[in-house]
C-alpha cells in the first residue's frame, strides 16, 4: 500500500488503500460451498451493520462462526472465519486477522472452493499490502484474480483490480491506476453494485489528488459522499470527508478543512477504525502547523504514531516520525528531532521511499550543523545529493489551477518565489557554516 510519487500530496500520506479496503475484503461471489441457513442469516445481518455500527457486527459474526463450529460444518466455518477476519482487519487486530484468513483459505482448499480460495488469496493480499509486503501483496492479488477470471466471476475480479490499481498508484504509476480503477467503476455500474462504485470513485480521486487535479478529485469525492450516505457507509463516508478536507487544506482554505478533518475525526473513533484516526490525526497535525499551533500539532503526531505503530504500517510511521521531528526542530530540540529523524530514515530505507528521504536526509543535515556535528551533516548530504534526480520539475500555471483568477495565481507565485529564495539562501548559509566550522577544528 505505499508509494513513490512525484507529488508528495499529504493524503497520500494519510494512506489511501486502508479506507477502501474494508469492503473489498468481503466480496459478493456466491461461494460454491453450500452454508448453514442459520449462519447465512447471522453473516447477512452482521454485514448490514459493518459499516455503521461494528460491535453489533461482530456480535454477529462471532455467534455465526460458533454456530458453525458447534455443527462442524467446513463450509460455515470457512466463511464466518473470512468474515470475522475482515471486521478484525477493520478495526486493527491484523494478527487475528491474519489467522481467520488463513484458516478459511486452508478450509476452502480441502473443500476445492475455487471461489472461496479467490477470496480469501485476496484478504491474505491486502494483509501484505497493509503490512508494507508489496511483491508478496501483489502476488496473492493476481492469483485471486486469476482464479476468479477461470470461474468466470468478472464481478469478482474488480475487487482485485481495485487492489492491484492501489498498488500502481502507490508506485507513481498514475495512468496506469486510474485505468484500473475505471475498469472497476464500469463493473460496479454495470452490476448496480453501489459500494464498489464508493470505492472506485474514492480511489480516482485520491490518483487524482496525487496530479493536484483538484477540482475533479473534489466531484468524485462528493459524488463517493453521497453514494455513501444513501447506502449507510459510515467507513467509506468518513474517508470521503477527510479527503475533502485534505482538498481545502491544499488550496489553503484552511477553516474548512479543519471543519472536515474534524467531522472525519469523530466518526472514526465512533467506528474504532484504527487507521482512519491515524490518517486524520496525521492530517490535523499538518493544520495545527499552519495555525503555528505546535503543541496539538505534536500530540495529534503523537497519537497517529501510536495507531501506525500498532497497525504495522511503516510507511506511515516513518512519515509520521519525520513530522514529529520536524516540530521538535522548530522547537529547538535538536537532539531529540534527531532521534526520530533517524528511525524514520531506517524505516524509509526499508522501504526505498526515494521522495520521503530526500525530506529526511535534509532534516537530519540541518539537524546535525544545528549541533556543530559536522561530519554528520556531511553525511547526510551526501545522502541527500544521491536523491536528486530528474522527477523534479518546475511549477507551471497547472499546478495553480485551483485559483480561479490570474491575480490570485501570482501572488501565490511570488510567495512561492519568495520561500524558494528563503530556503535556497538558508541551504548555502548552511554549506558556508560547515565549511567554516570545519576550518576551525582543522587549527
Amino acid at each position: 500500500m505505499k508509494k513513490l510519487r512525484p507529488y508528495n500530496h499529504p493524503l497520500k500520506r494519510l494512506t489511501l488503500v486502508i479506507l477502501f479496503l474494508s469492503f473489498l475484503l468481503v466480496s459478493n461471489l456466491q461461494l460454491q460451498a453450500q452454508v448453514l441457513p442459520q449462519v447465512e442469516v447471522l453473516l447477512k445481518e452482521a454485514e448490514l451493520y459493518r459499516n455503521s455500527d461494528i460491535e453489533k457486527s461482530f456480535a454477529l459474526a462471532s455467534k455465526a462462526l460458533s454456530e458453525a463450529r458447534k455443527a462442524g460444518e467446513e463450509a460455515s466455518m470457512a466463511k464466518a472465519y473470512r468474515f470475522n477476519g475482515v471486521l478484525n482487519f477493520m478495526t486493527g487486530n491484523l494478527d487475528i486477522a491474519s489467522r481467520q484468513f488463513d484458516s478459511a483459505y486452508q478450509l476452502y482448499i480441502k473443500l476445492d472452493d475455487k471461489a472461496g480460495i479467490a477470496a480469501s488469496l485476496n484478504n491474505i493480499g491486502v494483509l501484505y499490502q497493509e503490512k508494507s509486503d508489496y511483491p508478496r501483496a501483489l502476488d496473492y492479488f493476481q492469483l485471486s484474480i486469476a482464479m476468479k477470471l477461470s470461474i468466470g466471476d468478472t464481478a469478482g475480479s474488480a475487487s482485485g483490480m481495485s487492489n492491484i490499481g492501489t498498488m500502481y498508484s502507490y508506485m507513481g504509476e498514475n495512468s496506469r491506476a486510474l485505468k484500473a480503477f475505471n475498469v472497476v467503476y464500469d463493473i460496479a455500474q454495470k452490476y448496480a453494485d453501489t459500494s464498489r462504485c464508493i470505492d472506485a470513485l474514492i480511489n480516482m480521486s485520491t490518483v487524482k489528488l496525487n496530479e493536484r487535479n483538484y477540482d475533479s478529485a473534489l466531484m468524485d469525492l462528493k459524488r463517493a459522499l453521497l453514494l455513501s450516505e444513501l447506502i449507510n457507509d459510515q467507513y467509506s463516508r468518513a474517508y470521503c470527508l477527510n479527503n475533502i478536507g485534505g482538498i481545502y487544506q491544499n488550496t489553503y482554505q484552511d477553516a474548512l478543512a479543519l471543519d472536515y478533518f474534524n467531522q472525519a475525526l469523530v466518526l472514526r473513533d465512533d467506528l474504532r477504525d484504527l487507521a482512519g484516526l491515524a490518517t486524520t490525526l496525521n492530517n490535523l497535525g499538518n493544520i495545527y502547523i499552519r495555525y503555528r499551533d505546535f503543541d496539538r500539532a505534536l500530540n495529534s503526531f503523537f497519537q497517529a504514531l501510536k495507531y501506525n505503530q500498532l497497525l504495522e504500517d511503516k510507511r506511515s510511521t516513518a512519515i509520521c516520525l519525520n513530522s514529529i521531528g520536524e516540530l521538535l526542530m522548530k522547537k529547538g530540540n535538536f537532539r531529540e528531532a534527531s532521534n526520530y529523524f533517524y528511525q524514520a530514515i531506517h524505516l524509509a530505507q526499508q522501504l526505498r521511499l526515494r521522495q520521503e528521504l530526500r525530506k529526511m536526509y535534509s532534516n537530519q543535515m540541518i539537524t546535525y550543523a544545528a549541533m556543530q556535528k559536522i561530519d554528520s551533516s556531511e553525511k547526510y548530504l551526501g545522502l541527500y545529493n544521491t536523491t536528486l534526480d530528474s522527477t523534479w520539475k518546475s511549477m507551471d500555471d497547472g499546478d495553480l489551477s485551483f485559483l480561479k483568477s490570474k491575480s490570485e495565481q501570482k501572488l501565490i507565485r511570488n510567495h512561492l518565489n519568495i520561500w524558494l529564495l528563503l530556503f535556497g539562501l538558508a541551504f548555502v548559509l548552511i554549506l558556508f557554516l560547515l565549511f567554516y566550522l570545519r576550518r576551525i577544528r582543522r587549527r
